[in-house]
C-alpha cells in the first residue's frame, strides 16, 4: 500500500524543496497538536489526575512528555499500580472541562476545505478516545471534513495509533493507492509506517522532543500545503 514517490514537493526541517512526495488520494490527520492546540487541556487534566491522588509532578516540559501517546500508558508508566484512580479522575476532568480548552490551529479549517474540493479523502485517526475526538471537531465544525474520524476505545482494546489506524483503514475501504499520515510526534509515524504508509511531520504540534527517521517535515501550514500541493 506505501504510495509512489511523484508529483509534490518533499521539505525539510529548514524549508528547502529537496525532493518529492506522493500526491495523497487520502490523507489521514492525527488531531491533537496537528489539527488543534488541545495542550492547555490535556496539561491541566493531568495535573488534576496527579492532584487526586497526591502523586508528584514530573520534571520537564509536560506538554513535550504527555500531548500524544495514549493518557491510559502515560499515567500507568508513571504512576504504576495507582495509575488506574488517575486515569478515572483524567476523563473525568477532562470530559467536563479540559476538552474545551481546545483551539484549531489558524488556517488548518481553509486546508481541510481545499483538500476537499480537490477531490481529497479525509480522515482522523488519533489517539484520544473516539467519543471525545467527536466531540471536539463536532464543537469547532471540523468533522463535516472528515469521512472518518478514529481513535482509541473507551474500553481499551484500542489505544496505540498502529490500532487506530487499523480501525480507519478498515472503515475507508476500498483504499486508493496513495494515502499519507499527518501528524506531530513519533508514534504517528510509527503508528503509519506500521501499515505501509509515509508521514509528514508538522512543526507546530507538540514532538519538540521526539526522533524522527527520514520523513518530510512541515513547519506551518503553508508548508503543509505546498507538501499536499493546494
Amino acid at each position: 500500500m506505501r504510495a509512489p514517490r511523484r508529483h509534490r514537493e518533499r521539505i525539510e526541517d529548514n524549508g528547502e524543496v529537496t525532493g518529492a512526495i506522493a500526491t495523497a488520494q487520502l490523507v489521514i490527520f492525527d488531531l491533537d497538536g496537528t489539527l488543534t492546540d488541545s495542550a492547555d487541556g490535556i496539561v491541566a487534566s493531568f495535573l488534576h489526575a496527579l492532584g487526586h491522588i497526591g502523586a508528584a509532578v514530573p520534571e520537564g516540559d509536560l506538554t513535550a512528555r504527555i500531548v500524544g501517546p495514549p493518557m491510559d500508558d502515560t499515567l500507568r508508566t508513571l504512576l504504576g499500580e495507582s495509575a488506574e484512580q488517575a486515569i478515572a479522575a483524567f476523563r473525568a476532568e477532562y470530559g467536563a472541562r479540559g476538552w474545551a480548552m481546545n483551539t484549531p490551529f489558524d488556517g488548518i479549517e481553509a486546508l481541510l476545505g481545499d483538500l476537499r474540493a480537490e477531490g481529497v479523502r479525509l480522515a482522523v485517526a488519533t489517539s484520544k478516545l473516539e467519543p471525545t475526538a467527536r466531540r471536539i471537531l463536532a464543537h469547532f465544525g471540523l468533522d463535516r471534513h472528515f469521512e472518518v474520524i478514529a481513535g482509541a476505545a473507551p474500553d481499551g482494546s484500542r489505544k496505540t495509533k498502529e490500532e487506530v489506524l487499523a480501525h480507519a483503514l478498515q472503515q475507508l475501504a476500498p483504499l486508493p493507492e496513495r494515502v499519507l499520515m499527518v501528524g506531530d510526534r513519533s508514534h504517528d509515524v510509527d503508528g503509519a509506517a506500521a501499515h505501509g504508509i509515509d508521514t509528514v511531520v508538522v512543526g507546530w504540534g507538540y514532538g519538540r522532543a521526539d526522533t524522527f527517521g527520514e520523513v518530510t517535515h512541515a513547519a506551518t501550514v503553508d508548508e503543509l500545503r505546498r507538501a499536499l500541493g493546494v
